[in-house]
């Protein structure tokens, strides 16, 4: 299917898409959307129509096939859509009904869409242009630059937790949000939370994954985001004010590959974030606070094999490349003590050491094995005693 299925940037939406933009205009994570297809192109329920799902051909944007062509040198594709299951439950959000995020950049007093590597592309519609206007001149200081900011929520049954950890994204005063919840084919009410808040979300589907990491790694095969960041179902965010008071000057990052902030437990224990040596002996960047560039995952996505300390590969992997941070120096989200990090510690901490002999070598990872030893054995002997 040859077929361009594009839709015109500047043409009037129907009535039913005036009325559901109007609706999202009470929320700031979906003032920023930009319609990538027109209503030919959507069935009669409002979603795409599922032959064009997977051919949709727009050039300027460098979409093919629903893909976005990547560089020769890039690893991964980003996809519009998660490819077909057969085991696949359920699938929603603003994306299967035309509706897309992108970054949008200031050129001349005119605010274009950004490609995935942040080029401006296409002048955006005036009626984002009048949106994005009125949220930069309500700003202390000149701003050039939204990037798109995507946040990946992983979850399997997870209802008591769920509609917390989207609240917190979705309240954002931030703009430029994109929200990807990948579910693993919850068999609670998971699902009902989801499409309590469907308008909200950007993409989201239902179906068995090999765990966790299979799931981050889903989400990060549709990321179109600037920054990408992984807020776990039960986790949320500190406070409505994070994403805009790190990304409306983001100008002072340079080309950091990650930026990191700090996190609290549910049981009031602080987390402060380092990206220095100490990682060496442990896991010192939790992904609640850390946004991560989406070059870094042109080439590298999760080990399924790891159960829990998979993110831990990726930052060693970072700080061993020589990649450039930034510290937040910021509470970025207060997490739960309940996830599956806290209850396989053992299994933590031999996939720590899997992971440090990789990249420091055998001889250097021994004195951090010893240490990582003894730390496991002052756990279990507090645990032990009741401290």
């Amino acid at each position: 299917m040859g077929k361009d299925f594009r839709g015109s940037a500047l043409m009037d939406l129907m009535e039913k898409s005036n009325n559901l933009m109007e609706s999202f205009d009470k929320f700031s994570t979906t003032r920023l959307l930009y319609k990538l297809l027109d209503n030919t192109c959507l069935d009669e329920t409002g979603k795409i129509k599922e032959e064009i799902k997977y051919y949709i051909n727009i050039p300027a944007f460098k979409i093919q096939n629903s893909k976005f062509i990547p560089k020769p040198e890039d690893k991964f594709e980003t996809m519009l859509f998660l490819p077909p299951n057969p085991q696949r439950k359920s699938e929603g959000g603003l994306r299967t009904k035309g509706f897309f995020k992108f970054s949008y950049k200031l050129v001349e007093d005119v605010w274009y869409i950004c490609d995935l590597d942040g080029n401006p592309v296409i002048s955006a519609p005036e009626d984002l242009q009048n949106k994005i206007r009125l949220y930069v001149s309500s700003q202390s200081k000149p701003i050039t630059y939204l990037p798109l900011i995507t946040v990946i929520t992983v979850v399997l049954n997870g209802e008591k937790t769920l509609e917390g950890t989207i609240k917190s994204v979705i309240s954002q005063t931030y703009p430029n949000v994109e929200y990807i919840i990948i579910d693993g084919g919850s068999n609670d009410g998971t699902l009902d939370i989801i499409k309590k808040y469907e308008d909200y979300i950007d993409y989201w589907v239902s179906e068995p994954d090999e765990g966790i990491y299979d799931a981050m790694n889903k989400g990060l095969d549709i990321a179109i985001g600037n920054f990408i960041y992984f807020l776990g179902a039960g986790d949320i965010l500190y406070d409505p004010t994070v994403f805009s008071s790190i990304f409306i000057y983001c100008d002072n990052f340079g080309s950091s590959d990650i930026l990191i902030g700090d996190i609290v437990y549910s049981n009031g224990r602080f987390f402060k974030s380092r990206f220095d040596m100490s990682i060496y002996y442990k896991n010192t960047v939790h992904h609640q606070g850390a946004f991560y560039h989406r070059k870094v995952f042109k080439n590298f996505r999760y080990q399924k094999s790891y159960l829990v300390s998979a993110d831990y590969e990726l930052n060693l992997m970072l700080f061993c490349c020589g990649s450039n941070s930034k510290n937040l120096s910021r509470r970025i989200a207060k997490c739960d003590i309940k996830g599956i990090s806290n209850q396989v510690k053992l299994r933590g901490y031999i996939e720590e050491i899997r992971i440090r002999h990789k990249y420091l070598g055998n001889i250097v990872s021994i004195k951090y094995d010893i240490l990582t030893l003894v730390r496991y054995l002052v756990k279990k002997l507090k645990k032990c005693i009741g401290i």
